[in-house]
């Protein structure tokens, strides 16, 4: 497997992790802010990010879009689409764009 679709792996690895910590959170104990793992390349990342309810959803109604920390982007396969504060949203461009759509657990 190629570097960008390994990173692209992890990208989704952790959207899937930030899928149910969503869930377990609107399991009637709802908080908000919510801690949400760095959607970062990195394997090793244990960065937290704290993101509104909406923040969050906002930034999952596109697919292609995930949530890292300020320096943990990566220009060679990703755009960085907005800039926030305390996180980026990035945008997979090329083939991993397609990969990031198909692997979308609210598909």
């Amino acid at each position: 497997m190629e570097r960008n679709e390994r990173i692209t792996k992890n990208e989704i690895l952790f959207r899937q992790v930030n899928e149910r910590i969503l869930e377990i959170e609107g399991d009637g104990w709802r908080v908000d802010p919510v801690d949400f793992m760095c959607e970062c390349g990195d394997v090793q990342c244990t960065r937290v990010v704290q993101l509104a309810v909406d923040e969050y959803e906002r930034l999952r109604s596109d697919p292609t879009h995930f949530g890292v920390i300020p320096g943990h982007e990566i220009p060679e396969i990703e755009t960085v689409v907005e800039q926030h504060p305390h996180y980026l949203v990035v945008r997979k461009d090329g083939p991993l764009r397609e990969q990031a759509r198909a692997a979308d657990p609210r598909a």
